[in-house]
């Protein structure tokens, strides 16, 4: 299993190892839907998501409705309002 540090203030304990969501930017969906199931199986909690990442975020959001227990989902903040907002939640 990876390692896990407290995440600043938020009280998360997150994977030493974290998701760059970046990469499922031009992922099918269930191309995606395997990677999520990866990160799930093999321990790590921590996925890092923004809306200029492509599709990431629409990607992320329907595994999120099942998942969204075993992960923290840090989402960066842009000048406009993420699409995840609503979906991610």
């Amino acid at each position: 299993m990876i390692e896990k540090r407290p995440f600043g203030r938020t009280g998360h304990l997150s994977t030493v190892t974290l998701f760059g969501a970046a990469a499922l930017s031009r992922a099918t969906q269930a191309e995606a839907d395997r990677v999520l199931d990866l990160l799930l199986e093999y321990g790590v909690n921590h996925i890092d998501v923004a809306a200029r990442y492509g599709d990431a975020e629409l990607r992320i959001a329907p595994w999120m409705a099942r998942h969204r227990q075993d992960f923290f989902l840090a989402i960066w903040p842009t000048t406009s309002v993420s699409r995840c907002s609503t979906t991610c939640n």
